[in-house]
């Protein structure tokens, strides 16, 4: 496994992931790489170790399972990993709930909050 790459790594359960990959260009150094699957996610990160990763959908698609398969791959590098939900779920996760993941987001993301993230996700894969 490489060390970590200059990448963000989307995983998008449910293929809507297009106005973040836009968003994103604005603000990723590096390329993105959109996986549709937990293994398409994984298999890809094994070849290369992204600097973030976002896990787009409700938190139904990212159970603890996931998001502790996704933490030890990346471990020790220094990934960040983000959870993004729609702001019109009914009921957002616990953090207790989900230990693995750095933080929780609410789209619709704004360029300032998104360029925030970017940046401290690339200062920690660098420390």
């Amino acid at each position: 496994m490489n060390s970590s790459s200059d990448y963000v790594l989307l995983l998008d359960h449910h293929c809507g992931a297009n106005l973040m990959v836009q968003s994103l260009s604005n603000q990723v150094e590096g390329s993105i790489f959109v996986a549709y699957s937990a293994d398409q996610a994984v298999a890809r990160i094994e070849q290369s170790i992204p600097y973030l990763v976002i896990l787009s959908g409700t938190h139904k698609n990212w159970p603890p399972a996931l998001v502790d398969r996704l933490r030890e791959t990346v471990k020790p590098l220094g990934t960040t990993i983000v959870a993004l939900t729609k702001s019109h779920e009914p009921s957002w996760p616990v953090q207790e709930e989900h230990p693995g993941v750095d933080g929780f987001l609410v789209e619709p993301i704004s360029q300032d909050v998104l360029h925030l993230l970017v940046k401290s996700a690339v200062a920690k894969a660098i420390l």
